[in-house]
């Protein structure tokens, strides 16, 4: 029996409008190049051959000072960046819908995470607010582009749907933009595998310091495979990346304007290779439009309440795009949209290190008020910590979580209903 084998062909022909960016058209994966560290094929925590080329390669085309390749995704990068750059019992500023990887982060670190609501401006908090370094999402699931702030302290950015901004002028790259560190993740838009991504740095002599961490946070026997489709990524867009994103970018402008011609909205959110459709212009939330799109062949990245996001790459083709748009024509309409409750979030307690790593047990979600969350949890949407490690939940925390579920959301730091909580021991002893 070979069930995930199974389970990946019973998964194939639909339209992909998801990661991973190479849509399934990237040539056969020679199994000969899967190896190890030897003699003649480099050591990417002490590169000196074909890996230290590649990364010269990476950083000449990111504008970065140098630039590391991480087959351990963007997870791995942020880990490795945080520690980088935030000292111990320092503060990292940051908005709660950063990825949950930036929890983990300042858990290892024993950082504390100043956390700001998603709709706050990140770049002005970051000129009044103390703190040893700021972490921006750029840009985000829907293609939102912030500006980054002119901080006196350390600019960390998640660029990880931000791979091919490279490629273009307009919007800037993080690294283009101003970032001091930032990390992309290759699979999500380029033609990488699943897991490839890169660490970029402004500074040249912080490349040893990244390496050093990311070497704590990630394997010791990296994938080549992966590693050799990072470099294939970069290589195939320095040769044909600007045409193509330009071909892209129309196809995707005439997408929305058939899209608007259908009755639902769809305008440019600042990354123009990003389609978020707004269904609940016809009464239909995005996660029934979500479901209906499956059944119709399309498989779309994600949903929240208003509408859909669909992640459009250079491996998209023309076909692709007409099977979505009349996918989408065929949406049977709804009978409204409920309103989607407002985010309340909890309250610090104790640290999140604290949180994480003591003792736990887990308690239905419905008696979670006045626990201390001991991992992040959250709903899509909004897609941010509503109890970050370390925070106690609060009633309108979990009325709110309860809530969300109802009207189809997806929570996470959920299992089988219950959420991991400290113990209360642990809790009196902070």
């Amino acid at each position: 029996m070979r069930p995930i084998n199974d389970m990946l062909f019973a998964a194939q022909g639909k339209t992909r409008f998801h990661m991973p960016g190479h849509k399934g058209r990237l040539d056969d994966i020679p199994a000969a190049f899967d190896m190890t560290e030897l003699m003649d094929t480099d050591d990417l925590y002490a590169p000196q051959g074909g890996i230290a080329a590649a990364e010269r390669l990476l950083a000449e085309a990111a504008g970065a000072g140098a630039s590391i390749l991480v087959p351990g995704g963007s997870t791995a990068g942020i880990l490795a960046m945080i520690l980088a750059f935030v000292p111990p019992g320092g503060k990292l500023l940051m908005g709660r819908d950063a990825h949950h990887a930036a929890q983990s982060a300042c858990v290892l670190a024993g950082v504390e995470p100043v956390l700001l609501p998603p709709e706050a401006d990140v770049a002005t908090a970051a000129q009044t607010t103390p703190c040893d370094a700021v972490l921006i999402t750029r840009p985000n699931y829907f293609g939102h582009v912030p500006f980054l702030p002119r901080a006196h302290v350390p600019v960390l950015v998640d660029a990880a749907h931000g791979a091919h901004f490279s490629w273009w002028e307009s919007p800037p790259s993080a690294m283009r933009a101003g970032a001091d560190c930032a990390v992309e993740s290759a699979h999500k838009t380029l033609g990488a595998l699943t897991g490839g991504a890169w660490l970029h740095v402004r500074d040249a002599a912080m490349e040893a310091r990244l390496r050093r961490m990311l070497r704590m946070v990630m394997t010791s026997s990296p994938s080549f495979l992966i590693l050799r489709s990072l470099d294939d990524a970069r290589a195939w867009m320095d040769v044909h990346g600007r045409e193509a994103l330009k071909r892209l970018v129309e196809r995707c402008e005439k997408a929305r304007a058939r899209i608007r011609a259908l009755g639902l909205g769809c305008e440019n959110p600042g990354d123009p290779t990003r389609l978020y459709v707004r269904t609940d212009a016809i009464g239909l939330s995005g996660f029934d439009a979500l479901a209906q799109l499956r059944a119709l062949g399309v498989d779309m990245e994600m949903a929240d309440a208003r509408g859909v996001v669909a992640i459009c790459t250079v491996y998209d083709r023309a076909e692709d795009f007409e099977r979505l748009i009349a996918a989408l024509a065929r949406l049977q309409p709804g009978a409204g949209v409920a309103a989607f409750p407002v985010p309340a979030y909890g309250e610090r307690a104790m640290s999140a290190r604290t949180a994480a790593l003591g003792k736990t047990h887990f308690v239905p979600l419905e008696a979670a008020a006045g626990e201390i969350a001991a991992r992040a949890v959250g709903a899509y949407p909004p897609g941010c910590a509503i109890a970050a490690p370390g925070e106690r939940f609060t009633g309108a925390c979990v009325n709110f979580l309860l809530a969300a579920r109802a009207l189809g959301a997806t929570l996470f730091g959920v299992e089988n209903g219950r959420v991991e909580a400290v113990n209360k021991g642990e809790a009196e002893n902070v």
